[in-house]
């Protein structure tokens, strides 16, 4: 993606600071005196689409479900909308000093972790649906009862192509705006979860119910929270949720990460894992200009915690299932471009993956295109995606009983049922790659008992 961090989706479009105010204070008082001290256009509740009401009835509920969930206090987040002709930078400096002030950050629109580095000698293929070590075996799944997906899910991104001939995923009520821009990246990941039988093959769980909310909400704000929170809303216990982000850093702002990073995007997928969804995540592509990936571990948060690390004592698990990528040729190398470290629970293909859409390039008006070109971080856990639906889809068939977050995780990064890296989980630090006939075969059966 040759396009910077600083240029947003349109030309005049205003950024987003997310700011947390400090607790035990009128939350809503001080935003508006937040808005005239630093003359921004306007304050909003981080969170609208969903009600504050039913907000505490999640919170609740995910009290019950999970008892290691600490739930926050949601009401305190707001979106100050800055002008694009601001300096944000500075203004967030400003603001961060204040004292009334928890926490603040930037919300930008952030290419999505898909990745040019694809291979011209190897024509793309559907071997990552070959048996292991090759790829996931599918269609080993696909003779389960339940094997092609009964299962909701929800791909969180910002566009699609919503009328490609083999892509059958819907709109809600909340889903927001659909970007053209990116409609290239949303079609390839849905093609890889549920490509319906047309002449470019297809998908992993084709007749898994997918659905579709974008970042951009409906008020034209980039919100990534607000869209998780809103998915929330449409989804249940066992269900998917698809998350295909990645964030900066302003601190760093050539470095990708997981979007977990912000603390309001952490608390809600936090929120969705307590509730029983399953939160899938990439690990991101490095960086925005050189592909150089990063070390999940090595990351520090604004008061110097490593959060994405899981033998630091500040380590936060949010229960989601972070990917990365390897190579589609054995053994399985780590992308380079890759995000990596001990956070990162399994990896898949991050090239050469047949697909919808006409990525790297565009489908226009067309909507019968297909690409053997996709790939990055994106294209790796789009392939998890449609493994986890496969799997909590025969599970629910065959045993009645869908597997928990923290169930399904555990499967996904066992070394006993998976594959491994080409230089193994320790130096790789990107997990294993499922395998379908073992899980189906050896670890199923062990939970549906």
């Amino acid at each position: 993606m040759k396009s910077r961090v600083k240029k947003n989706i349109n030309a005049g479009l205003n950024s987003t600071i997310v700011v947390k105010l400090k607790d035990n204070i009128h939350h809503y008082a001080l935003a508006k005196n937040l808005c005239k001290t630093f003359q921004v256009i306007a304050v909003k509740k981080l969170f609208t689409t969903v009600s504050r009401r039913a907000i505490k009835n999640f919170t609740k509920k995910a009290e019950r479900n999970d008892p290691a969930y600490i739930s926050s206090d949601l009401f305190s987040y707001f979106s100050l909308i800055c002008p694009h002709t601001i300096d944000t930078k500075k203004l967030l400096d400003r603001i961060q000093q204040d004292k009334r002030v928890e926490l603040a950050y930037t919300e930008w629109e952030i290419p999505p972790p898909y990745s040019k580095m694809y291979n011209d000698s190897l024509y793309g293929s559907r071997d990552y649906f070959d048996p292991a070590p090759k790829g996931i075996d599918a269609p080993y799944a696909w003779k389960q009862k339940g094997g092609k997906g009964k299962i909701k899910f929800i791909d969180i991104e910002l566009g699609w192509n919503l009328e490609h001939e083999a892509i059958k995923a819907g709109t809600l009520p909340t889903t927001g705006i659909n970007f053209p821009q990116f409609k290239e990246h949303g079609t390839a990941v849905l093609g890889i979860i549920m490509m319906q039988d047309k002449k470019g093959g297809i998908g992993i769980a084709p007749e898994a119910e997918g659905k579709l909310i974008s970042q951009c909400r409906p008020c034209g704000d980039i919100n990534t929270p607000d869209a998780i929170m809103a998915a929330i809303a449409h989804l249940s216990r066992g269900d998917i949720l698809l998350l295909e982000i990645q964030s900066i850093d302003m601190r760093y702002p050539e470095k990708l990460w997981p979007v977990e990073i912000h603390k309001a995007t952490y608390e809600v997928i936090r929120l969705a894992t307590a509730l029983g969804i399953i939160v899938i995540e990439t690990a991101g592509n490095g960086s925005i200009n050189n592909g150089r990936s990063n070390n999940l571990k090595m990351y520090k948060d604004i008061e110097g915690k490593k959060r994405l690390d899981t033998a630091s004592k500040d380590f936060k698990d949010s229960g989601a299932i972070i990917v990365g990528a390897a190579s589609s040729t054995l053994p399985h190398a780590r992308m380079n471009y890759s995000n990596y470290g001990n956070r990162v629970d399994c990896y898949a293909w991050g090239e050469n993956i047949v697909t919808t859409g006409s990525y790297p390039r565009s489908s226009g008006m067309a909507v019968n295109t297909y690409t053997a070109r996709f790939g990055g971080t994106s294209g790796a856990t789009a392939i998890i995606t449609g493994v986890a639906i496969a799997i909590q889809s025969i599970m629910e068939a065959n045993y009645n009983y869908r597997l928990s977050p923290y169930q399904m995780r555990s499967i996904l990064g066992s070394d006993y049922y998976n594959t491994p890296s080409a230089l193994g989980r320790a130096s790789d630090k990107i997990g294993v790659m499922p395998d379908l006939k073992k899980i189906i075969d050896k670890a199923l059966p062990l939970f549906g008992t």
